[in-house]
């Protein structure tokens, strides 16, 4: 598989070592297990409250599964079984209808004026539970509860309603969301009070044993509910841990890591002596390899591990990296010499499977915490730092191990064979991503600027740099053409002091560099998720269903605006043309903003659903095995199948006379220790999903909460630039663009047009725009307006930013300085935002005359600004 064994001659010959390693990328596609995909995208979509009951065949073809009724059917039927769904004589397919009385399980949801719902663990066509304020029992938003409940015939009267509706009582709190509350101390009389941080438990928690621990007003503690509240009685608890003062950095931080239950930065006694272990033994064969060569790494694993430390290998990472688990080699392809005209794409990652076997302690640590955790200037690893930062980093000029996916190109990007295998590298050298683009550029002098270890650059490693680019270039035109959906939308960087506060705010840098490893870790991922695929072996993939189609109405609204027209159920191209034709345009924000709401959650799953927003029909995590635990459950079945094909030497043949070969390996490989069967994976992909959402949960309260400091103590009655992301009939939300900082504006403060006869707004929602208007004077505010705001509140506590508009005459006069041209009033432009072009769309025959009409009088044609993107490491 090595870059030299590929170049063999007829020596070689196409029974070679290349020809069993490699195998051709159009082969025949096996389908598994179906159901799985089949149920998940029928439950969510009906559940999505714009349902309409449709019978079999209609219900097909809206979801896209008109060419495979029958496995569509077996699934519908399966979900009937299991009570999830139901199915009338007439084949209408809706959610079950809930007895007029009966206990059920499910999630509470509360609100700030006491009662709340309940929704269903088992999904109703009735909705959601009504909780009155003196039946919640106590419970939090979130909780886990047991109710029982009957049919509120005299709420359906009230509200005049034609569905039913019930009303219940919570009778067990089964399982609390969170187990910790974290609060600020305060005294009122003899009385000690904790102010909770956040918005779940809103009530101050009377705290008894304050004197004990020896706390002092505005200390920030953790706290163990012991009395929740209930009607109008105060929550009381205890005092777990005294963090410290409130306020500062390490302490929120803390604070945020008890709050979320988030993993301790140590590891306990077993993890660390496995770790120390592998690593004694990893520099043991080492040394065996230095002495013996090859013959030493065949003894390492049954699978057996190549030697391609003579290829030229490097990474490319941020400039604080500290453990590098990818990293790059790439080889231009000539058509006399290699038979194609391309590249061949080597991506090595770090072979964390090798030190972590199956239920070892290690194992089981990494897989409660599921990945590892950023928060703003400290990382949560998944694995200790011997391994991550140690025998697990590629780092510059040492030899690791490493499992290497293989992909060979023509010269439009075009997969034409791939193969993976256990490799033994050597990175020849660690770049940074400006290094590297600066390089690109041909601007050795600015690399030097960002380089992180000797700024030696060799002509191989410029060659290979101009190569990378190339090939990421077309896969990301390929990847393009297939539909890819591609976001423009603002990051930024935070600037820290010495004593960890928010001092400012940058845009992150838009280095292509970002981009052409995002492109080459798609395609890795790729590449062992088909071979699985193939194989009809279970896998956890990162699946990303298609919007459900009355997610879509949002996007709707956003491009009626912008003055164009998508159908209720848009393609990913669609979708992807809308993006093309906004981008650029003042239009491009809003529209962009609410694609990635349209867009659902990705997850883990061993579903074959694929990647909507990626157009990979097959996509596994395989890139990050010492931050992801997904990653390694896929190395770990990635270790079975090249034990079965010694290292991937000898896999079936290639093509149809193969399948058969291809399916019986699988079924082998199902056996095999590594390869959990399908329903294990499903609780091990709902576990890791949830823990990278509880993760990513974390990191955004903790940059909300520094970011809010910042404003609250240096920037109260500061104007800055906002862009609206979101409108609710109680007002809009705003974000600060150089914060990115979420707040929100009420709608009594919102000015409305003061210039005619001074009515007070009234303030609506537009059904077809979805913008908030005043309904006397048509001023409104919709997604993707920007205008100045003023910092008007901050409750640190609550983590919420109160602004203003800064110029309200002049807001409701429809005048704004800046923005793009944004105008306030309706009718113009879409609403100001101004037209796009290309993608197909196309704005009807009135508007089209009357915006080149506009365009000829301002004496501009494009409003396009040339944008790079950035991706992510994924």
């Amino acid at each position: 598989m090595t870059s030299r064994s590929l170049e063999g001659s007829g020596a070689l010959g196409p029974r070679g070592t290349a020809a069993r390693l490699y195998a051709g990328a159009g082969g025949s596609h096996y389908p598994a297990d179906m159901a799985l995909r089949f149920q998940h995208r029928v439950l969510q979509h009906l559940r999505h409250p714009t349902y309409e009951p449709k019978a079999l065949g209609p219900l097909a073809v809206e979801l896209g599964f008109k060419d495979d009724m029958q496995g569509f059917k077996q699934a519908v039927f399966e979900l009937r079984d299991q009570g999830q769904l139901a199915v009338d004589d007439d084949g209408v397919v809706t959610l079950p209808h809930m007895p007029d009385r009966g206990e059920l399980t499910g999630i509470f949801r509360g609100s700030a004026k006491g009662f709340g719902f309940v929704e269903p663990a088992i999904k109703s066509a009735d909705g959601d539970v009504f909780i009155p304020e003196h039946a919640t029992n106590g419970a939090l938003s979130g909780d886990t509860v047991k109710i029982e409940y009957e049919r509120d015939f005299r709420r359906e009267k009230r509200l005049g309603s034609l569905q039913k509706q019930f009303a219940g009582e919570v009778i067990e709190i089964l399982k609390r969301r969170r187990a910790n509350f974290t609060g600020e101390i305060g005294k009122q009389g003899d009385t000690w009070l904790a102010y909770p941080d956040g918005k779940e438990l809103t009530d101050p928690v009377v705290v008894r044993d304050a004197e004990a621990k020896n706390v002092k007003p505005g200390d920030k503690v953790v706290l163990e509910i012991i009395e929740y509240p209930e009607g109008n009685a105060l929550p009381e608890g205890v005092i777990t841990k005294v963090l410290g003062e409130a306020g500062r950095p390490d302490v929120e931080t803390q604070a945020v890591i008890a709050a979320y239950s988030l993993p301790e930065s140590e590891f306990d006694d077993d993890c660390i002596e496995q770790a120390r272990n592998a690593s004694a033994e990893f520099d043991r064969q080492i040394h065996e390899w230095e002495q013996r060569g090859q013959a030493a790494l065949n003894e390492f694993d049954e699978a057996g591990r190549a030697d391609i430390t003579d290829v030229f290998i490097s990474t490319i990472d941020p400039p604080d990296a500290k453990d590098y688990d990818d990293a790059i080699s790439i080889r231009r392809l000539n058509r006399n010499a290699n038979g194609l005209d391309g590249w061949e794409l080597g991506v090595h990652i770090a072979d964390v499977a090798h030190f972590i076997p199956a239920g070892s302690p290690l194992d089981e640590e990494a897989y409660e915490r599921g990945n590892s955790c950023y928060l703003p200037r400290l990382v949560i690893p998944m694995l200790p730092e011997i391994l991550s930062n140690g025998i697990c980093s590629l780092q510059e000029g040492v030899p690791r191990f490493a499992k290497t996916a293989w992909i060979r190109y023509d010269k439009l990007g075009h997969v034409k064979a791939q193969g993976v295998q256990q490799t033994l590298i050597k990175s020849r050298k660690r770049m940074t991503y400006l290094e590297a683009q600066a390089l690109i550029d041909g601007d050795p002098e600015e690399a030097k600027k960002h380089a992180k270890t000797e700024p030696d650059y060799s002509d191989e490693l410029l060659a290979t740099v101009r190569e990378m680019n190339a090939l990421a270039k077309v896969i990301e035109a390929r990847r393009h053409r297939q539909g890819m959906i591609s976001l423009d939308l603002p990051d930024v960087e935070l600037i820290f002091d010495e004593n960890g506060k928010v001092v400012d705010a940058e845009q992150e840098d838009d280095a292509y560099t970002h981009k052409l490893i995002e492109m080459f870790m798609v395609e890795a991922n790729e590449v062992v998720a088909r071979l699985f695929e193939r194989l009809r072996v279970p896998l956890i993939r990162r699946i990303h269903p298609e919007p459900v189609p009355g997610d879509v109405d949002h996007l709707q609204k956003a491009a009626t605006v912008a003055g164009y027209k998508i159908p209720q159920s848009p393609t990913r191209e669609e979708m992807q043309g809308l993006l093309d034709a906004t981008r650029g345009t003042p239009a491009a924000r809003a529209v962009h903003m609410a694609v990635l709401r349209t867009l659902t959650k990705a997850e883990y799953s061993p579903a074959l659903i694929g990647h909507f927003a990626l157009a990979s029909e097959a996509y596994a995590h395989f890139t990050s095995p010492i931050r992801r635990y997904a990653d390694l459950t896929v190395h770990r079945a990635m270790q079975a199948y090249l034990r079965e094909t010694d290292n991937g030497e000898n896999r079936p043949p290639s093509g149809d006379d193969g399948d058969e070969a291809w399916v019986a390996m699988g079924k082998r490989l199902k056996g095999d220790h590594n390869c959990p069967p399908e329903p294990a994976l499903v609780d091990i992909g709902r576990h890791i999903t949830a823990t990278e959402q509880n993760a990513e949960d974390a990191e955004r309260e903790l940059r909300q909460y520094l970011v809010l400091q910042l404003l609250s103590e240096q920037h109260i009655g500061d104007v800055m630039r906002g862009v609206v992301t979101g409108v609710t009939p109680r007002g809009i939300f705003v974000q600060i663009d150089k914060y990115l900082a979420d707040g929100m504006i009420k709608k009594e403060d919102l000015p409305g047009d003061v210039t005619r006869d001074n009515r007070p707004p009234r303030w609506v929602i537009d059904s077809k725009t979805g913008a908030l208007v005043d309904a006397h004077s048509g001023r409104s505010y919709k997604m993707g307006d920007m205008f100045d705001v003023v910092i008007a509140a901050v409750d640190l506590q609550k983590r919420q930013l109160e602004l203003q508009v800064a110029d309200p005459e002049g807001r409701a006069a429809g005048k704004i300085k800046g923005g793009g041209g944004l105008k306030l009033t309706l009718g113009e432009d879409a609403g100001g935002l101004g037209e796009g072009k290309g993608a197909g769309f196309k704005t009807p025959g009135g508007k089209r005359r009357s915006m080149k009409s506009k365009r000829r009088d301002k004496g501009k044609s494009d409003y396009r600004q040339d944008r790079k993107g950035k991706g992510k490491r994924q």
